[in-house]
């Protein structure tokens, strides 16, 4: 072989390999970008899907059908059930048995409740915007007070309405809950916060959490009731009371509580 074939076959073996080398330089650097690019879709979708829960907690419509419901068929059928029992009344919340056949009785605006089951709990993959995502309120606590009253804002007692899909398919669940209501009443004053707080309950473990918005993307949750005395009752984001709720549901048993 001449010394220019020679030359002219290494050159080519030199370009080939620089050819490769670029582009494998080019697949890592791409692969980078990618992992770096992944790495931060998480937490972007995670705080889009937060924000998405403020118009499904603060539904003005679901928010109006409960308050209506509650002030008109709720309110009809607590008259037909207290009748003349003042000590009936008196059990629900309020001072009087007038306050209830003769009042003008007025809904607060209601605090929607997310429910959530044991096994939603023991599959929490650690995303807690996606499972209340998931769930969506279809109960509200819907504080009642009597109008023209000195403090007309303060909730004697409650009524919790059922909604369905369709606007005609809401029904009555409760009436009553005088001590929750107050207490609920009590907190929504102190938070003073624009955007509608609403509720977590886990009926398997018996407890209550008030939620609401600390900031755009952050959720905070209070213990209301159920929560055991050895655990710290400040409010905690809601990311940290559900991690400790799912290690809780699948080591639970299945004993009743």
């Amino acid at each position: 072989m001449s010394r220019s074939s020679a030359g002219d076959q290494s050159g080519r073996c030199r370009g080939t390999v620089h050819a490769l080398l670029l582009a494998f330089l080019l697949m890592v650097d791409h692969m980078g970008a990618t992992a770096i690019a992944e790495t931060g879709a998480p937490k972007q979708k995670s705080e889009q899907t937060i924000q998405s829960l403020t118009p499904l907690i603060a539904s003005e419509k679901r928010l109006s059908e409960a308050k209506v419901l509650a002030e008109t068929t709720g309110v009809e059928i607590l008259r037909r059930l207290v009748q003349k029992d003042e000590s009936y009344a008196k059990r629900l919340g309020y001072d009087s048995l007038s306050q209830v056949t003769d009042g003008n009785l007025v809904a607060l605006p209601p605090f929607p409740v997310f429910r959530i089951g044991l096994t939603q709990l023991q599959s929490y993959d650690g995303d807690a915007a996606k499972l209340l995502a998931r769930k969506r309120p279809v109960q509200f606590i819907v504080p009642i007070a009597v109008d023209k009253r000195e403090q007309a804002e303060t909730a004697l007692s409650a009524i919790t309405v059922r909604l369905g899909a369709e606007t005609k398919s809401g029904k009555i669940v409760q009436w009553g809950s005088r001590n929750l209501i107050r207490q609920l009443s009590s907190r929504r004053s102190e938070l003073k916060i624009d955007l509608a707080p609403f509720l977590i309950e886990i009926p398997a473990f018996n407890r209550l959490y008030l939620g609401y918005f600390n900031a755009p993307g952050i959720v905070m949750l209070i213990p209301v009731s159920g929560v055991p005395t050895s655990e710290e009752t400040g409010e905690q984001p809601i990311e940290e009371v559900f991690k400790a709720l799912a290690i809780e549901a699948r080591t639970a048993g299945d004993d009743p509580r």
